[in-house]
């Protein structure tokens, strides 16, 4: 078992010790129906009127965080360290084994998304868990081995460094001038119309100012909203359904493999962020990251992304593509 160790430069917290098993290679997808024996019991199915399973969601096999580990923060010396206290959930999230996301039927990413929901909300009971992350790897070039549609689910006892720069510069910006940082880049990018990919009525689909890389493109609601996982509007869950599915057409069109990350509001005390001022649901806005990939390995935080073309080239091609 791993454990937590913070880089006193970065403040990043990072896994040290952690021993991959790595998968025996029998030649038998794990995640294909029939073979629910080679993974563990599911937390939770959506199944269909024969009782056969549409989606499933388990605990990881080989996890890198474990809910039985204790967080036992300590000190060595000045450096702080702690146990990998957390959980690490798989979503098998269709029954065929090479389906690619753009293959998938409204009805079916409808499912997908109500999945996750349900295990973000799941999971934020617990308060020992201060965050959820859920993100899927597609293709070779993210190291994913099984092609059978899937994403992973982290609960962790720490804000991931990303996610923490995200709120203190959306804070910045709220304290700055009392709005919601993504309101004011929704807005300019509709403005602009440079680099917008999809613009429906509730949803705007963009290619980022400082895209990283090539095609990169977010997914975020028009309207302020802190929480993914807070759908109450089935005719936004639909919408939202519709863009995320023209989105993934395109992006399988130009790249064949990505990662897509949900960006959510954490779950932890507002004070955490500031002892007075702005809260958390004020100036943070959930957002969706799809990040094609044209090499095996991210570029480390220290170096710096080369990208090939602009995003607003990179935008006026994916709106060329037809879904």
């Amino acid at each position: 078992m791993g454990e937590f160790r913070r880089d006193a430069l970065t403040g990043n917290w990072v896994v040290v010790g952690m021993k991959k098993v790595k998968a025996q290679e029998t030649g038998v997808c794990p995640f294909c129906p029939g073979n629910e024996y080679m993974t563990p019991p599911s937390i939770r199915e959506i199944r269909d009127g024969h009782g056969a399973w549409l989606l499933r969601a388990f605990p990881a096999a080989n996890p890198v965080f474990q809910i039985e580990a204790k967080e036992d923060k300590r000190a060595e010396g000045f450096y702080d360290k702690m146990g990998t206290l957390g959980a690490h959930e798989i979503i098998v999230e269709d029954r065929a084994h090479s389906k690619t996301f753009a293959a998938f039927q409204p009805v079916e990413v409808l499912r997908v998304i109500d999945m996750y929901s349900e295990r973000i909300l799941d999971l934020k009971r617990d308060k020992r868990f201060k965050y959820v992350h859920i993100y899927k790897n597609h293709g070779e070039k993210t190291g994913s081995y099984i092609v059978h549609p899937h994403s992973h689910v982290l609960a962790t006892p720490i804000v991931p460094h990303q996610l923490f720069m995200e709120l203190e510069n959306s804070r910045n910006h709220y304290l700055q001038k009392e709005r919601c940082l993504l309101c004011d880049v929704v807005s300019q990018e509709l403005r602009q119309d440079r680099r917008v990919v999809i613009a429906s009525s509730h949803f705007l689909v963009l290619c980022p100012f400082g895209s990283r890389m090539a095609f990169e493109v977010w997914i975020m609601p028009r309207q302020h909203n802190p929480a993914f996982e807070s759908w109450q509007d089935d005719d936004l869950r639909r919408e939202f359904a519709d863009v995320y599915l023209d989105a993934m057409r395109r992006i399988e069109k130009v790249r064949d493999s990505y990662s897509v990350v949900v960006h959510t509001s954490p779950n932890t005390d507002p004070g955490r962020f500031g002892d007075r001022g702005p809260q958390v649901d004020d100036y943070f806005h959930w957002h969706m990251e799809i990040l094609p990939r044209t090499y095996s390995q991210y570029k480390r935080e220290d170096e710096f992304y080369t990208v090939p073309i602009t995003p607003e080239e990179a935008a006026e091609i994916l709106k060329s593509e037809t879904t």
